[in-house]
């Protein structure tokens, strides 16, 4: 579908009380706020919006509440172009250039679209200036006239260098200007001095209100995590930079300050300390390096004020902004993402030392399983965070920011960023957590993300293998994961099984010495003993093709019907006769497939890898109902 035409200047028009207008424009933006209320019962979430009408965007923009369910359906989401039924200006002092568009009614026309134009923010000076004749012509010109024939207004006259001073946000009844600062003397702030270079303290607006457009404005927000200065060098030359989190009730957010800034900010930033912060930069942020939940981040420049809170100004500031989400939801996210969880340490590895295959340097790392009441998962922490961690007492762990693996399964890391609280105070998770764990979780045997365990119930697609290959799945970034109604018609029973390092953490093959002990290079150890272990290559068919697969763990004993031990036994024996009942039991039998489907680069060739993630009998009355419905969607409507 085309992308629509925007109306042109529709947006001025609508702030100069021009309302009658359906105009057609693009959302750049979307924002949800909690209404905060006395009776949290009767809290409902609002989002406000970024309009552009192809010229000008404006992000003081309320969406009625009646229309929530448009976003929460994606129907309306970012670059979406809509159609404005019904709108009204909520002037709060339009002098200042204080107003908030309430969008009652809108219709969706076009849900997905690239962005249109090259939209600025609204001037502040076109938002005030409405008095006058060319304020009346302009209204009443446009209610009959195409869109685009909209005359500009002439901007006032300022110096060529000035900055257009910008719209305002308002949350709720609290409106929050953007005043133009132009006519100020740009003093140096850059040592928060006092007196005209001070922080306004009367200008203090929550973090989760930030945004580009706002020109004046102070936050009241505790540093919840600083990083270490950091060193990098591009075109430019060499350079220096540190980050840290800042949150208040509202929300957080992350900052970060280079070179000079760095030097003069890193030590005075305390961790734990509530800070007076004004006149920061702010931009989109950028996820490759910033896992805070706000869409936005901050930059200290040599404007930048900082003022420590005196003691007890911050009480009511929590400590941290955590967002958990249980361990077995992990398995529903994409890899490489970051996450907020919180779990028991049920269990510690030694440290270990690796190599890296790029840089030749040596790491130290320590793996933990981290559990709640319905899974666990394992979780590598690297560096000092290793050689200092004591896992003995069982503690409960939260961690904010931590990456997502995918091998096998699911798995967590540490980053630079990642903060770690041990017995966090803040959420009612520590007690409840500590009480299951002490009565009756670390006796329970819980499933092991990290092995694959419960990534394959999610719900996937069931595929042909030939729609796979035809529809090109597993070639994206990230791996895709498809259910197939196939039967084994291959298994390679030579290598089903492999002697693995007998460490609860590590699953690496062993090395027989053959002399009574197993090296694992992995952990630089040698073992008097070692574990049989699942990897086996079978080939699935289904009546439009074949498929290689490798099956790991849980999923293979679901195969063969026999443990890994029992099967690794029969092997060490030579019992050829019973390997080979086993293996003719599991084949010829059509059973659900889940797979992950992932290119991988082998010998300079990219082949995609397709790995088991859980075998399961057909549910026949099931199948059945899937296919009546797949035939009554391939049937022609009836006229």
């Amino acid at each position: 579908m085309a992308n629509q035409r925007l109306t042109t200047g529709a947006l001025l028009r609508y702030i100069r009380g021009s309302t009658t207008e359906k105009a057609i424009l693009q959302v750049v933006g979307i924002k949800s706020i909690e209404s905060k209320t006395d009776d949290p019962s009767n809290a409902s979430k609002r989002y406000r919006l970024m309009l552009s009408d192809g010229k000008s965007t404006f992000s003081s923009c309320m969406l009625g509440t009646q229309m929530n369910k448009l976003i929460e359906t994606e129907s309306l989401k970012e670059n979406s172009i809509v159609r404005i039924d019904r709108v009204m200006v909520n002037s709060i002092d339009k002098q200042n250039g204080r107003v908030m568009l309430m969008l009652y009614e809108l219709e969706v026309l076009q849900s997905d679209s690239e962005r249109i134009g090259d939209p600025v923010a609204l001037p502040l000076t076109d938002i005030i200036n409405n008095n006058g004749a060319s304020t009346n012509r302009l209204e009443t010109t446009n209610n009959n006239q195409a869109p685009t024939a909209a005359p500009t207004p002439a901007p006032a006259p300022t110096p060529a260098a000035a900055p257009p001073a910008t719209n305002v946000i308002r949350q709720g009844s609290k409106a929050l200007p953007t005043l133009d600062d132009r006519k100020k003397p740009n003093g140096d702030n850059r040592f928060g001095g006092k007196g005209g270079n001070s922080i306004d303290k009367e200008r203090i607006i929550n973090i989760d209100t930030l945004n580009p457009y706002m020109n004046k404005w102070t936050i009241k927000a505790r540093v919840s995590n600083k990083g270490a200065i950091r060193t990098y060098e591009n075109a430019r030359g060499p350079g220096k930079l540190f980050s840290c989190d800042l949150v208040d009730q509202s929300g957080e957010i992350r900052a970060t300050a280079f070179n000079a800034e760095c030097d003069k900010f890193h030590s005075m930033l305390e961790i734990g300390e509530v800070y007076y912060i004004a006149k920061a930069s702010l931009k989109a942020a950028n996820r490759q390096f910033n896992t805070t939940n706000n869409d936005y981040e901050m930059t200290f420049n040599h404007d930048t004020i900082i003022e420590a809170c005196d003691a007890g100004e911050g009480e009511n500031i929590p400590q941290v902004q955590f967002n958990f989400i249980p361990i077995s939801e992990i398995a529903n996210r994409s890899a490489n993402s970051t996450c907020d969880v919180i779990g028991v340490v049920k269990s510690t590895s030694d440290m270990q030392t690796i190599v890296s295959k790029a840089s030749q340097k040596e790491f130290q790392k320590r793996e933990i399983l981290l559990v709640d009441e319905k899974a666990s998962i394992s979780v590598t922490l690297w560096g000092q965070q290793a050689e200092e961690f004591d896992g003995s007492s069982n503690q409960v762990l939260a961690f904010k920011g931590i990456k997502i693996g995918d091998f096998n399964g699911r798995t967590l890391s540490c980053m630079n960023s990642t903060l770690i609280r041990q017995d966090p105070t803040e959420t009612p998770r520590t007690v409840e957590l500590r009480v299951w764990f002490d009565n009756e979780g670390k006796s329970i045997d819980l499933p092991d993300l990290s092995k694959g365990a419960d990534v394959g119930s999610r719900q996937t697609p069931i595929k042909t293998l030939s729609q796979i290959i035809s529809e090109g799945l597993g070639l994206g970034d990230k791996p895709d994961y498809i259910s197939v109604k196939a039967m084994t018609t291959l298994i390679k029973k030579d290598t089903a099984v492999y002697m693995m390092c007998p460490e609860e953490r590590c699953g690496k093959k062993v090395v027989d010495e053959n002399n009574g002990s197993y090296r694992c290079e992995k952990c630089n150890k040698t073992y008097s003993n070692f574990k049989w272990a699942y990897m086996v290559s079978a080939e699935i068919s289904d009546p439009t093709g074949s498929q290689w697969i490798t099956v790991f763990r849980n999923e293979a004993e679901a195969l063969l019907g026999v443990t890994a031990d029992e099967f690794g036994t029969h092997k060490l024996n030579q019992s050829e006769s019973i390997i080979e009942d086993i293996v003719r039991k599991a084949m010829n039998h059509e059973r659900i497939f889940k797979l992950r489907a992932k290119a991988e680069q082998y010998n300079d060739e990219r082949r995609i890898r397709f790995t088991c993630m859980s075998v399961s009998d057909i549910d026949w009355p099931s199948h059945g109902r899937r296919l009546i419905d797949e035939i009554k969607q391939m049937e022609p409507t009836q006229n």
